[in-house]
């Protein structure tokens, strides 16, 4: 028997008899008697004898102890070929149109785009690709995304409508989001969405009105924040959970605070999830020297965090197996020309397309390649970090463009994350020693 690799221990600051212990392989949470973590610690230094049988059974279950045999770094990787290779779930970033209607200054795809919307054939070609896989799948998950897919929702629905009867016929469980600006979220268009079951929004407001307009204006130039408020004020009612991305650089960040404060006051949060999230100079999209690198933004992000808040939960770590749509065999981003990349971030670039389901082009299997044989437990880098199992080398279009700063949050600020999730859960009972 010997101790993990991804243990962490911290004060508990509420009870000084106890200490946090957290273990990044298996997610685990614990309070842990000192007494009982000084055992533990002199098992680590000295391989002293852990003589409370029940102890050590906990310590096995939690993976905070692992059989002298295993390695656990075997485990990770084992972990990610299953899941990278996993057929039971199909997952499509759908992009009904390359429009729209925002000119944000910070946005990888304003180069790319224009007015072309999915034509009857590429919709036919994607419920054909569903239908193929229908008899072999478990799991759908869609994303709406864009452009803005809000500016063709006729084809959201043209395209649900066929989805849900392809899901029902084959008991397949079926799960969408969408990613939208928030300026059409209208009472009628809100009604639609409930109608098409889509189970979550992820809105971008940047902060205060003036920031957000300075930030993200229409086409036109003209200001959207006001817009877009109101349509989810007005429509909280009906509207599936919205998750409130704000994007911060180092000019708004407290802007971004601002506007999580104002939306707890106002009473929207029960349904509104805001969230800070930092700006990236994308493809030199955005002045990179405006931007927070990872390690700056997350401590900025730590700053406020209070237990009372039961929002605080959102932020405790998850697996990472494989880490998104890019790295997964069974998974397609299909913009409107029908053209399939691996990352959402490169529709528009063709030399990154991978594949067709309309017209033929030459697909790169290189890059697609790139993209499904890193693996991040044979990387100098990250094979021997302690965080590896809640960030498998963090976002892989981000690693394949030569960015360095690709690390997770929880390299630098777990402690203030756990310390306070650990705080939140005891006050309710549900974190025991």
């Amino acid at each position: 028997m010997k101790p993990s690799n991804y243990n962490f221990f911290f004060p508990y600051d509420a009870d000084e008899s106890k200490v946090i212990a957290y273990n990044s392989y298996s997610n685990a949470l614990a309070l842990m008697e000192k007494s009982k973590y000084e055992v533990f610690q002199k098992f680590v230094d000295t391989g002293a004898v852990i003589e409370d049988e029940e102890f050590v059974k906990q310590l096995r279950f939690a993976n905070f102890v692992v059989d002298d045999e295993i390695d656990e770094l075997e485990r990770v990787r084992h972990n990610m070929l299953k899941s990278r290779y996993n057929n039971n779930n199909l997952s499509i970033i759908l992009a009904p149109t390359a429009d729209c209607n925002f000119r944000c200054l910070y946005c990888y795809e304003k180069d790319v785009i224009k007015p072309v919307y999915m034509s009857s054939v590429v919709e036919d070609a994607v419920i054909k690709l569903i239908a193929d896989q229908a008899n072999t799948i478990s799991n759908l998950f869609i994303m709406w995304y864009g452009g803005d897919p809000l500016m063709d929702i006729n084809c959201v629905e043209r395209l649900t409508h066929k989805i849900l009867t392809i899901c029902d016929e084959n008991s397949i469980t079926y799960d969408n989001i969408m990613v939208t600006n928030g300026y059409f979220l209208t009472r009628e268009v809100s009604m639609k969405l409930k109608d098409l079951k889509i189970k979550n929004i992820q809105v971008t407001i940047d902060g205060s009105e003036e920031a957000h307009d300075k930030k993200r204006p229409h086409a036109d130039g003209s200001g959207t924040y006001k817009t877009i408020m109101k349509n989810l004020e007005e429509n909280i009612d009906i509207l599936p959970p919205v998750l409130v991305r704000i994007n911060v650089d180092k000019s708004n960040i407290e802007d971004g605070k601002k506007l999580i404060k104002e939306l707890e006051e106002k009473g929207l949060t029960k349904k509104l999830k805001p969230y800070l999230a930092r700006i990236q100079s994308h493809t030199d999209t955005y002045e990179k020297s405006s931007c927070f690198d990872s390690c700056s933004f997350s401590k900025e992000d730590a700053k406020g965090l209070s237990a009372d808040d039961d929002n605080c939960i959102n932020l405790y770590p998850r697996n990472f197996y494989n880490y998104c749509n890019a790295d997964q065999v069974n998974s397609f981003v299909i913009s409107p020309e029908g053209y399939i990349y691996k990352c959402a971030k490169e529709i528009g670039d063709k030399s990154k397309v991978v594949g067709s389901l309309a017209e033929h082009v030459e697909a790169n299997e290189k890059h697609d390649l790139s993209y499904m044989m890193y693996d991040p437990t044979t990387s100098t880098k990250c094979k021997n970090c302690n965080v590896l199992p809640i960030c498998m080398g963090g976002c892989p279009f981000d690693r394949k463009n030569n960015d360095s700063d690709t690390c997770s949050r929880y390299k630098f600020v777990l402690d203030d994350y756990v310390k306070v999730i650990a705080e939140n859960l005891k006050s309710k009972s549900s974190l025991t020693g």
